[in-house]
């Protein structure tokens, strides 16, 4: 215990969190999955309008995995901070904040039904707007970067599954490169993000079981 973070003595209540942290990891992780493989392989005005029911209800369901992430990131880090050292403290940083980023920029998803709608040519207008693609880019950079880093620690800590860390590292520039294949080169290729998707969910599920299980461990 003396490499980890030491919890003895500190009560209940550390343990509780730690408990409800690593439980939220799972379940955001296996909604981030069921997400992906309920997005429309593509967005344009046709299939945001053919497909409005699941487009909306998997951005509620990327929403709401990306908040349990951000509930359940800084338990699992805190969890192995010694362990992880500074390489993961630099993935912590940038994936809790390209997480939350990438769960703002999202907001889109809700309003594209309505643009493509009454004003689909406002929808290109708005991918196109210099500050919004500045705003994506820093989002996504800090996604990928983020969890390629905190997946990387992982997979250096002895607590934690490697393969756990090998599938965070691997999932989550997958999910975007697949994302952005789909949208520039074939629809078929949004089978890349569904696998980045589970890759990452599962990667961030499988210590967050443990974390659940295990608090004190």
């Amino acid at each position: 215990m003396e490499e980890g973070v030491v919890l003895e003595g500190r009560g209940p209540s550390l343990v509780t969190l730690l408990r409800w942290s690593g439980l939220a990891l799972v379940a955001g992780g296996l909604l981030l999955a069921v997400a992906s493989v309920l997005h429309p392989s593509r967005e344009t005005t046709a299939t945001i309008l053919q497909a409005e029911v699941r487009l909306v209800a998997a951005h509620v369901l990327f929403t709401l995995s990306s908040l349990l992430v951000l509930l359940g990131l800084p338990g699992l880090y805190g969890a192995e901070s010694v362990r992880m050292g500074r390489l993961g403290l630099a993935g912590f940083l940038a994936a809790f904040t390209g997480t939350a980023l990438v769960a703002v920029s999202g907001n889109f998803g809700f309003l594209a039904p309505v643009l493509a709608a009454k004003s689909p040519q406002t929808i290109d207008a708005i991918n196109a707007y210099l500050p919004v693609v500045a705003f994506n880019v820093v989002a996504f950079v800090g996604f990928v970067v983020g969890f390629v880093l905190f997946g990387m620690a992982m997979a250096k800590t002895a607590t934690l599954p490697r393969a756990s860390g090998t599938l965070v590292a691997v999932g989550a520039p997958a999910q975007v490169v697949g994302f952005a294949l789909a949208q520039t080169v074939s629809p078929a290729l949004w089978t890349v993000t569904i696998l980045g998707s589970v890759a990452l969910g599962v990667g961030l599920a499988w210590p967050g079981y443990q974390l659940w299980q295990e608090p004190a461990s």
